[in-house]
């Protein structure tokens, strides 16, 4: 089996990985093999027909068992799931016993979504701290893949908030969602309008390479250098998690 279809496996015999921290008949949740910050987790459907559509796609039609809000709710249920836990592994590790400031820690520094291009063939979404405190991330692709919007946050994916799918709701018919021309701009003051998501490849790619490192935090730039950069995110990390506890009590990934 190729690397693309590695979730495949892990789907079909959960049971079988070490990385599985969750799973059900709807989806598995797992530790990323190549964790991009202290705390990066998986959500990944198992059902055959979501799993090889595309994260773009996949909450814009409509299923034999289920329409694509319900997906979108189903699998919205999950996401947080997935940042319990993460919250509740870093309440444990650091201590915190105060549920505000646990509610503030996921509210602040979660985040969920998907990449515009995957990198693996099964539909997965990730979610992940935003320290990016990691070794695993070593280089631009790696960081500009989840602070450029080549990442779309998980509320961005809402099929409401896609013309073609509002259509599709109105003549219950199926469509081509992948059509760029199908929706217009989300404006971030008015979430009434219908979200268009930027889908060539040339100019995706092109994000990656050409937008400068920025801290999501402080929104701090840093040109090109990866040195610098993880420098500051180093610092970063021990004010964040400074706060709430020992952050040398952390490992990557350590549930």
């Amino acid at each position: 089996m190729s690397f693309a279809n590695a979730f495949q496996k892990i789907i079909d015999q959960p049971e079988k990985s070490d990385s599985v921290l969750f799973v059900d008949e709807n989806v598995v949740i797992i530790k990323d093999m190549f964790p991009k910050a202290i705390r990066h987790l998986l959500v990944i459907p198992r059902h055959p027909d979501v799993t090889h559509k595309h994260p773009l796609d996949v909450f814009n039609s409509n299923y034999k068992e289920f329409t694509g809000e319900e997906l979108y709710e189903m699998v919205g249920e999950y996401v947080e799931k997935a940042k319990d836990l993460i919250a509740d592994n870093l309440s444990d590790k650091l201590g915190i016993k105060d549920k505000a400031t646990i509610q503030d820690l996921k509210n602040e520094y979660f985040k969920a979504g998907i990449h515009s291009i995957p990198s693996l063939n099964n539909l997965h979404i990730h979610v992940i701290t935003k320290d990016f405190h990691s070794p695993k991330m070593k280089n631009k692709k790696h960081y500009n893949s989840f602070t450029t919007k080549f990442f779309v946050n998980f509320d961005l994916l809402n099929p409401l908030y896609n013309k073609a799918y509002n259509r599709l709701r109105s003549r219950n018919d199926d469509f081509d969602s992948g059509s760029d021309a199908s929706s217009a701009e989300l404006k971030d003051s008015d979430q009434s309008e219908f979200v268009r998501h930027t889908r060539s490849v040339a100019v995706l790619e092109d994000i990656i390479k050409s937008t400068p490192f920025k801290c999501t935090i402080c929104n701090k730039t840093f040109g090109n250098s990866m040195v610098k950069l993880k420098e500051h995110l180093s610092e970063e990390y021990k004010t964040i998690f400074g706060a709430l506890g020992n952050p040398e009590n952390l490992t990557i990934n350590d549930f």
